[in-house]
């Protein structure tokens, strides 16, 4: 836990986050244009209906590839708790407070009639995972099962990786495979 985090600190890491939102979106926007010739539909305007074209564009071709939708819901999932701290910490902002007398340095928003805080630690934890999603997205789009050490082939190792690297948890009971 870090005591001597300032109030610029705090308040540069809005930046901090909206700078890595801008390139989850960014990535999503992409892999949903290339898969429609080159053009985004309206649905994908803004970054939570960005996320939910990629995920759609990846799992119309479940039949033939049901690993990579896998992959492509259970990092949309894990995505929706970081994308409402992002939408409260914009549409709802109230309060940046910097460490003081044992308290962590904290941003907090209301939204929707509810008060919620993230803490310095809690948001670098979370920057730490979202700084690789916009890597996943484009695995996930763009890497070919074929070849040789493809993390799209549905094994133990590769689920173990994906949990390593991602922090996407294919491992648990509902999702395990008879391998």
């Amino acid at each position: 836990m870090d005591q001597n985090v300032s109030y610029d600190q705090i308040k540069g890491s809005v930046g901090s986050l909206l700078l890595l939102w801008s390139a989850i979106e960014r990535a999503a926007r992409d892999e949903v244009a290339r898969t429609n010739g080159g053009t985004l539909p309206k649905a994908a305007h803004g970054v939570g209906a960005a996320i939910k074209a990629w995920e759609a564009s990846i799992s119309a071709r479940r039949s033939q590839e049901s690993f990579r939708a896998l992959l492509a819901s259970a990092l949309c999932s894990q995505l929706r708790p970081s994308l409402d701290i992002r939408n409260g910490v914009c549409h709802g902002l109230v309060g940046v407070s910097a460490a003081h007398s044992g308290q962590q340095a904290a941003l907090s928003w209301e939204i929707n009639g509810g008060k919620h805080e993230i803490t310095w630690d809690e948001l670098q934890a979370m920057f730490r995972w979202l700084s690789k999603v916009p890597a996943a997205i484009s695995i996930i789009s763009v890497s070919s099962s074929q070849k040789a050490g493809s993390r799209l082939v549905d094994t133990l190792e590769n689920r173990k990786w994906w949990l390593n690297e991602y922090g996407l948890d294919l491992l648990g009971p509902n999702l395990a495979v008879a391998l």
